[in-house]
């Protein structure tokens, strides 16, 4: 179920919060453990990037909480599914032109996966998805093997 908040477009840079929030998500979703350090860290930065793109009147934490909540079902979906790369792709492209939202995107997708402390093969290959689409030098962060 998608709220008003959801598909709201910003008139700013015409991102909606569901295309701002999701590569986000993943970084969260991606290693399959939803640990309290990466929710803390997603709603900050998900926070920082609505209020650079122009959502700053709309946003509260309660709604970032929200909004995870209601989509972390489909995108789990869609990260084991058989169309994950396609997924990740998609979420990620959308920026190609906006350069100050890509940086901004590129540090919160950074900041939420070492923020449990631990950096796993998926999410190491997620950010090597962005790096790699959006010009940037994947940071030499050591991959923790799975326990």
């Amino acid at each position: 179920m998608t709220s008003n908040f959801d598909k709201t477009v910003s008139k700013q840079h015409d991102f909606s919060v569901d295309e701002l929030l999701t590569p986000l998500a993943l970084a969260v979703i991606i290693d399959n453990k939803v640990r309290d350090p990466e929710m803390l860290e997603f709603v900050l930065q998900a926070e920082g990037l609505l209020v650079l793109a122009g959502y700053k009147e709309q946003i509260t934490h309660e709604k970032i909480k929200n909004w995870f909540t209601r989509n972390e079902a489909l995108i789990k979906e869609a990260v084991q599914g058989h169309k994950k790369n396609t997924f990740i792709l998609k979420s990620l492209t959308r920026y190609k032109d906006n350069d100050p939202l890509i940086e901004a995107m590129y540090d919160a997708m950074l900041a939420i996966s070492i923020s449990d402390k631990e950096y796993h093969a998926d999410e190491s290959d997620l950010i090597k998805s962005a790096s790699s689409l959006w010009g940037y030098v994947r940071p030499p962060f050591k991959v923790m093997p799975r326990d």
